[in-house]
């Protein structure tokens, strides 16, 4: 099984005023995460604004940042898509481009049921042949995988490599940690649960806050596995106003306005999302002015 412990920042998609990628300002934010020591990167999820992206464009990401990371860390795409069929079909796209790893988001719209959730990660596991994760995010697809599905999935599926939990429920987390921290890689989505779930068997935690700030993510993974939790939460109680400033409107708009202000630029959202608003700007600026990061 792919070991994907510590930290994975789940990366903005960079891209220019006509919507295409940027791969210039792709490089760059690669090379300031390597630098930075994360784990891995996650391309193309919710926070490299999947849904707003031409297919065109999600697979010229797929491309670029297989080859721009070469092989440095492990590359895992995001596959948002509701049907079987494209699901699929974009997953041995990124099999065939050499990525590591799929995270594939629960269907949603057709609010299925655990049942369904199992027909369709077996169809996927089956017709692939690449390390998967679960990508469960119920309060934005209204479909929420229970634990005991997880460990079914994690007895049954050859290619399930982990999970990116982003239910807002501590007590959900922690019955799939039980249940399957020991088989696959479970993965906290939420930043301000993170810590406490890194400490309660988390192998680690996907944060699209680092991409602004991946070396404290870093710090705080590594003093949690140095079994220095209260350090760990004291150092993440310094970021919490710049994190809370972070998702105070439609993630990531006012991330890339944090990019922008550290050097890091991005460029700006597609559209149906919308760039940051003076509002949420002056508050993100502030909170980089107070951490010393501008």
């Amino acid at each position: 099984m792919i070991d994907l412990s510590g930290i994975m920042t789940a990366i903005v998609t960079p891209l220019n005023a006509d919507r295409s990628l940027n791969e210039e300002q792709l490089h760059k934010l690669i090379d300031f995460q390597i630098d930075h020591k994360v784990q891995s990167i996650l391309v193309l999820g919710g926070t490299g604004e999947y849904t707003a992206l031409s297919a065109e464009v999600r697979r010229q990401t797929v491309d670029a940042a297989v080859r721009f990371v070469n092989g440095r860390i492990p590359v895992v795409i995001g596959n948002l898509e509701t049907g079987i069929g494209e699901s699929i079909a974009f997953t041995r796209y990124c099999a065939d481009a050499g990525a590591d790893a799929v995270m594939v988001m629960t269907p949603y719209y057709v609010h299925a049921s655990q049942q369904g959730l199992i027909d369709f990660y077996m169809e996927l596991d089956q017709s692939v042949d690449i390390p998967l994760l679960v990508y469960n995010i119920p309060y934005r697809t209204c479909v929420n995988m229970t634990a005991d599905t997880l460990a079914y999935l994690a007895d049954h599926m050859k290619n399930l490599a982990g999970i990116k939990e982003c239910n807002n429920s501590p007590a959900q987390a922690i019955d799939m940690i039980r249940k399957v921290g020991g088989k696959i890689n479970f993965l906290s989505g939420e930043e301000f649960l993170s810590v406490m779930l890194m400490a309660l068997g988390a192998k680690g935690a996907v944060m699209a806050s680092a991409n602004l700030i991946p070396d404290v993510w870093v710090s705080i993974h590594r003093l949690v596995t140095e079994h220095k939790t209260q350090e760990a939460m004291d150092l993440f109680g310094n970021y919490t106003e710049l994190i809370a400033a972070m998702f105070s409107e439609t993630n990531p708009g006012p991330l890339k306005y944090g990019m922008e202000l550290i050097g890091v630029p991005c460029g700006s959202t597609a559209i149906p999302l919308t760039p940051v608003s003076d509002t949420a700007a002056g508050r993100m600026k502030k909170a980089m002015e107070e951490l010393k990061l501008i």
